[in-house]
């Protein structure tokens, strides 16, 4: 078997292993539904949140 064989072999078996997860891992409903209901300003604000938390831990720089 020469290495772009083993390559195939190798993702195919993570693809099943990736269809497996997902049967596994199906989010509830009403979580979905919670997020697309949220009124337009706590969304905006929970989303602001978050964008500056990740800010705060990455390493980007301001340009002047």
């Amino acid at each position: 078997m020469d290495f772009l064989d083993s390559l195939k072999e190798i993702k195919g078996k993570m693809v099943k292993e990736q269809k497996a997860t997902l049967k596994q891992s199906n989010p509830n409903k009403d979580e979905i539904k919670d997020i697309f209901d949220e009124d337009p300003v706590h969304k905006e604000a929970r989303l602001r949140d978050e964008f500056m938390e990740f800010i705060k831990y990455s390493d980007i720089k301001k340009l002047d």
